[in-house]
């Protein structure tokens, strides 16, 4: 009765069921840790050392997605690139047109989620990207829509590179997650699935993922294919 009541409540607040492995956690960290030296690096070349750090958090989050998640509908090179992008010009023009306020800021977020909605490419730390336009420090200010290009656009692509190349240094990662030739497997045949079934692939894949359609349905084929051969064991151990 205790323990249901648990669960119920971790279910409640969103306590994720998290199947990933030691090696897999340290490795989100150590290559995301990794692209951010990365993203201070260059952006330090073009920026004040406080507007340095600034542009550094507003990519940090992303780096979290890129480098824990990379298989999530979020962590795609189109929502990445064109969700920073778009949010940063938004930015930066309600800056120059309003100048520095929280209500000018708020309204540039609230902006970029409306567009990164319609142009597909809805990436949470593009709202952070566009903040910073708006409230950075003075050596952002002054570049403009320059800004852009550097050191955003080269900070982006940077992180693009590491992302495709760490991950794909590990055969239970794929990004862009069409890379995943799994996704592209011919319909499976009707069988029942349990639920115990699909969290043994989540543990198996060795992935927390923010989940696409394709990548959901990957990880409900293969678990129906484990409750396939479940029920041929129980069917065989019967006819003895």
């Amino acid at each position: 009765m205790f323990l249901s009541y648990c669960r119920n409540i971790a279910l409640f607040i969103g306590i994720e069921t998290n199947k990933t492995s030691h090696f897999e956690r340290f490795l989100s960290g150590m290559t995301a840790c990794l692209a951010l030296v990365s993203v201070y690096y260059l952006s330090s070349l073009f920026l004040s050392l406080s507007d340095s750090l600034l542009v550094v958090a507003s990519i940090g989050a992303s780096a979290v997605l890129l480098f824990a998640i990379p298989h999530g509908a979020l962590s795609q090179p189109w929502p990445f690139i064109v969700g920073h992008l778009i949010s940063a010009f938004i930015g930066i023009s309600f800056y120059q047109e309003f100048g520095t306020s929280f209500v000018t800021g708020a309204m540039a977020v609230g902006v970029s989620i409306i567009s990164m909605h319609y142009l597909r490419c809805l990436h949470p730390p593009g709202g952070s990207t566009a903040l910073s336009c708006v409230i950075g420090g003075s050596s952002i200010h002054a570049m403009g829509y320059e800004f852009l290009l550097y050191p955003l656009l080269i900070n982006l692509l940077a992180m693009l590179v590491l992302a495709f190349i760490l991950n794909n240094c590990f055969s239970w990662r794929r990004y862009p997650v069409s890379l995943n030739v799994s996704l592209n497997q011919e319909p499976h045949e009707q069988q029942s699935l349990e639920m115990e079934d699909l969290y043994h692939v989540l543990e198996q894949e060795d992935i927390f993922i923010d989940v696409s359609a394709e990548e959901l349905m990957n990880i409900y084929n293969t678990a129906r294919d484990k409750a396939k051969t479940r029920h041929k064991e129980r069917v065989a151990k019967l006819s003895r």
